[in-house]
């Protein structure tokens, strides 16, 4: 299993109930694939778990 795919898999697993999210996730990933493969600087850096980790709002 690559790296990235590791990330749509962790992805899917914390939000069970997004297809919507999911579908983005794998196609933004896939689509810059070529890059984060051609330098490892962003999977030193986590950059990618960063982005895919959807947004929260606490409200009180």
């Amino acid at each position: 299993m690559t790296y990235l795919q590791e990330i749509i898999d962790e992805t899917k697993l914390k939000n069970p109930n997004e297809p919507e999210y999911h579908q983005a996730v794998e196609e933004i990933i896939t689509s810059i694939e070529p890059v984060i493969a051609s330098n490892d600087k962003y999977k030193n850096a986590k950059i990618i778990e960063r982005i895919v980790e959807p947004e929260r709002q606490i409200i009180f």
